[in-house]
């Protein structure tokens, strides 16, 4: 075996150990978590009909159908673990072409086992709690955020950018890939497909057929089905509904003037520092486009309000502009360093710290994976919603009780988190909502008025309230079923 043969073999071990030590050190979430608890909806809803088939939210019109399919096929034909499958996969996949890019700033010593262990260790660090924001992007957006759902296959952007700076033609293809998994992704696919394509031709490659013809299907056939599917049903009720979602359900996300804070504007410092060192060609021309994108869209939608814009959240492009611009950067900032130290103390002294920390994080990461599925037993109240369920049952729950859905998998009446987005499903949703922030919205107990109002128009069977918010009297319409720890179940009572 000679050198380089031993030297590959090293940088191949040394890559798979600490992609190991990555994604051990990566926060993971428990089924089904925060998000999941809307885009899981309608997959498990389909492939579990008879226990969330009648559930509203669960029929609405789907705005995410390729994810719904993938949901679906691992819930109906195998095991929900495949989900953390998939998610450590995606993680894998990141951990390593991030630390591939990274190499790209470190032509003289990006093959080298220290620089490989120091780039390798600083990414594991920065995915580790309370740093692991330092790879997300600005205003809640994420590419990475520890649990599967449709923004973390944005993922792919990173391999796409490797294998066009190879001058592999596949590049296009998968470029496009996330745009047909969320359509949040539709407009980055589209400037990225451009780029690559752009720079294939002025470098005298061609523009390769079938991948340029894949890659532009996934970009037109996305919004024509959401064009097709969620057709506004009259310009005042869509702009109504896009107020609702935009400014009311998530500001957080859509409104510059909620999420614009030192954080951001922290991110966007990162992001010219790693536009300055980024290499001209590909790298640099996708920043450059992604920022105009993001800054631009942010300044207009702060200026006009402008609610459809908003939705479209134009700085979601941060979710690859900060983890691409952290990289460069950082492999920049190794390359000079190993440049002014090629031998001595201080780059072995470094590579030992920056191990060191790296096993740290991930034995902390892996302890606090440990707890998490120790402590998944469901609550009293959700297991006896779950196996008392019936067809034709329906939860009244405090909105808030985001996870309620899915854990005791019964139809529930409405959730704040989880919303459609047909402009009069949104308008529905919000009816719903508003009418059980009315029952659940008094600190001491459960409004009955209230209850009385939702009962008269939708057939609700159970409630659920807190133990400490039972109504003194009780609600004439309600019948105790259960007290659990924490949550009564009341049954309305079919003759009231």
């Amino acid at each position: 075996m000679t050198s380089s043969d031993r030297n590959a073999g090293l940088a191949t071990a040394i890559q798979a150990a600490m992609c190991v030590l990555f994604i051990a050190a990566t926060w993971m979430a428990p089924l089904y978590y925060q998000n999941q608890n809307t885009k899981f909806l309608h997959g498990l809803a389909t492939a579990f009909p008879d226990r969330l088939g009648a559930d509203w939210t669960a029929g609405t019109v789907d705005g995410l159908p390729v994810f719904t399919g993938l949901v679906h096929a691992v819930a109906a034909w195998s095991s929900p673990l495949v989900f953390y499958g998939l998610e450590i996969a995606l993680l894998a996949i990141m951990f390593l072409s991030l630390l591939a890019l990274a190499r790209v700033m470190a032509p003289k010593h990006g093959a080298s086992p220290l620089f490989l262990t120091v780039a390798a260790a600083v990414l594991v660090l920065l995915v580790h709690p309370p740093q692991e924001d330092s790879l997300r992007g600005v205003a809640g957006q994420n590419m990475m955020r520890g649990y599967l759902q449709p923004s973390e296959f944005g993922i792919l952007y990173l391999p796409a950018l490797l294998l066009a700076l190879r001058r592999r033609p596949t590049a296009l293809l998968l470029a496009a890939v996330p745009a047909a998994i969320h359509p949040a992704y539709i407009a980055f696919s589209a400037i990225a497909v451009a780029i690559l394509a752009w720079e294939r031709w002025r470098a005298g490659l061609g523009l390769p057929l079938l991948p340029l013809s894949g890659a532009l299907a996934l970009l037109v056939l996305p919004p024509l089905d959401l064009a097709i599917r969620f057709a506004p049903t009259d310009p005042d009720v869509m702009a109504k509904a896009n107020a609702i979602l935009a400014f009311e359900r998530i500001p957080f996300h859509s409104d510059p003037r909620e999420w614009a804070d030192f954080v951001a504007f922290r991110k966007l410092a990162l992001a010219l520092l790693g536009l300055a060192v980024a290499p001209a060609g590909i790298l640099r021309n996708l920043l450059v486009a992604l920022l105009v994108l993001a800054v631009g869209g942010a300044g207009f939608v702060a200026l006009t309000g402008n609610a459809e814009i908003a939705l479209m959240a134009p700085w979601r492009a941060s979710i690859l502009i900060v983890p691409l611009s952290t990289v460069l950067l950082l492999g920049w900032l190794l390359e000079k360093l190993f440049e002014r130290f090629p031998t001595g103390k201080l780059p072995a002294v470094l590579a030992a710290v920056a191990l060191a920390g790296a096993g740290w994080a991930a034995l902390d990461g892996a302890a606090i994976k440990w707890r998490q599925i120790s402590g998944t037993t469901p609550p009293d109240h959700v297991a006896f919603a779950r196996d008392t369920y019936a067809p034709g049952t329906l939860y009244l729950t405090d909105p808030a009780l985001e996870d309620f859905r899915l854990e005791a998998m019964v139809p529930q009446f409405v959730s704040r988190k989880t919303h459609p987005y047909l402009d009069t499903e949104v308008l529905e949703w919000d009816h719903r909502l508003r009418l059980a922030e009315d029952v659940f919205s008094k600190d001491e107990a459960l409004d009955c008025a209230a209850l009385e109002r939702v009962l008269a128009l939708y057939p609700v069977t159970y409630v659920l309230v807190e133990n400490s918010r039972l109504p003194t009297p009780p609600c004439s319409a309600l019948t105790p079923v259960f007290e659990g720890e924490t949550h009564a179940v009341l049954a309305v009572d079919a003759g009231r």
